[in-house]
């Protein structure tokens, strides 16, 4: 998940409140598409997306051939800066001048559809069945809104699992075969320290930055995973237990060994994307997403970058992934059998599916991708997946919060970093989480 959209979901959870509320005025739009869908007469059919160039291209690549196949179906394309397009959802959702197909994070789809804003997917193009036996659950669970679908995933979100590795650092450190990962904990932890520099008593470079927003909730709540437990069982929210505790006491050991100084590390100071590529860590907890994001600027670090597997309690690699970017239908559009046969189209036909993971750089959320020719393809064109998609199949769904950025972001994130700052408690740091996090479980 990208740095910004640390502070605009939070935005956005706050947008949908107040939209209930107040309404809003909406801005103009052009009415949805005329005619019915399927071949019952000439069909225009909107997209709203945001500001990605990537995204988009892989997108309107799609919309070319499927109107190559379709010649009664015109696709218009309407493209929004992010904190433009939250807005414009905000307003035009309830005032019903959407477009008929929407780009979706997966954390955003229940409240629309708990608005009556969206349109359930039709069962004749995914049912519940079909939609666990081919997208990852991890990714599903987003557009899974009460045991009904109300979109597709696209791609797979993931901040956990893997972290990024610059090698030309590690050699430099007397680490050649850094990539080769780690059996244990402990064995991280001393090459994490191996690669820290200290000077006068600060921290000049970063062994392992993990205490950023993404990166902190995803390691406590994976760790809690890999020692046996549950954070949220049945809508209730519970980390102090034995594993709760585990994780942290880890947590707080890399902090205590000198991996990373969590006072000059963090999202204020050194954000881990900024700290990695510039060389100031030598390894770095953060989605794949990011190598795309920098390569341009510092094609050098790219050059010398591998992710490489974390190491694990248990017998398997939980871990815990967001849902990601994906497509949904409005419930004003007119033309909603045409709207969900593009979204079929495009996201699950595996061979369309990899054309847009490709052009956008991202992970498959089709379980058919991830393995094969598909995932043949995506390692050729992007080397740092390959450790991803192993990794893929271990993911569990975050949980259903009524406002999982609040939970992440606004409680976890910052409870957690001061703790591993030294200014709470082990305990007070468990019970403050239980308290907050429930409140917003009420």
């Amino acid at each position: 998940m990208k740095k910004q959209l640390v502070i605009l979901m939070t935005i956005l959870a706050l947008a949908l409140v107040l939209a209930a509320c107040a309404g809003g005025a909406a801005p103009a739009a052009a009415p949805a598409g005329e005619g019915g869908g399927g071949g019952e007469g000439a069909v225009t059919l909107r997209i709203w997306t945001h500001q990605n160039d990537a995204f988009n291209s892989g997108l309107e690549a799609l919309a070319d051939a499927y109107m190559a196949e379709n010649p009664d179906v015109t696709i218009q394309f309407e493209t929004f800066d992010y904190d433009t397009y939250i807005q414009t959802l905000q307003t035009a959702l309830p005032a019903g001048t959407e477009a008929d197909i929407l780009q979706m994070f997966g954390s955003w789809v229940c409240s629309y559809a708990d608005g009556g804003n969206l349109a359930e997917v039709p069962a004749d193009v995914l049912s519940m069945d079909q939609a666990k036996e081919q997208i990852f659950a991890a990714q599903l669970a987003g557009y899974d809104c009460n045991d009904k679908l109300w979109g597709v995933p696209q791609e797979f979100n993931i901040e956990y699992g893997a972290t990024l590795v610059n090698t030309a650092i590690a050699a430099d450190a007397g680490l050649e075969n850094i990539t080769d990962g780690w059996d244990s904990w402990d064995a991280f932890i001393a090459d994490a320290k191996q690669l820290a520099v200290v000077q006068d008593g600060v921290m000049t470079r970063a062994g392992y930055h993990f205490t950023a927003s993404d990166a902190i909730p995803a390691t406590f709540y994976s760790l809690i995973l890999q020692n046996g437990g549950q954070y949220l069982t049945d809508g209730v929210y519970d980390v102090n237990t034995d594993a709760g505790k585990a994780a942290l006491e880890l947590m707080k050991k890399m902090i205590d060994e000198g991996v990373v100084d969590p006072v000059l590390f963090n999202d204020t100071e050194n954000w881990v994307g900024d700290c990695y590529f510039e060389e100031a860590c030598a390894m770095g907890l953060v989605g794949p997403w990011v190598v795309a994001d920098y390569k341009d600027d510092f094609p050098d670090v790219v050059e010398a970058t591998q992710y490489v597997k974390l190491p694990y309690i248990g017998d398997e690699p939980a871990l815990v992934a967001a849902s990601g970017w994906g497509l949904s239908v409005s419930a004003n559009s007119k033309v909603q059998d045409a709207a969900w046969d593009f979204v079929k189209f495009a996201a699950l036909d595996p061979a369309n599916a990899v054309q847009w993971n490709l052009a956008s750089g991202t992970l498959p959320a089709l379980k058919a991708n991830a393995t094969g020719e598909a995932a043949d393809q995506l390692v050729a064109q992007f080397p740092h997946f390959g450790p991803f998609l192993d990794l893929l199949q271990y993911a569990q769904p975050e949980g259903a919060f009524p406002d999982r950025d609040l939970v992440w972001y606004e409680i976890t994130y910052p409870r957690i970093l001061n703790f591993l700052q030294g200014n709470a408690t082990l305990e007070e740091t468990l019970d403050t989480l239980n308290r907050e996090v429930g409140e917003t479980m009420q």
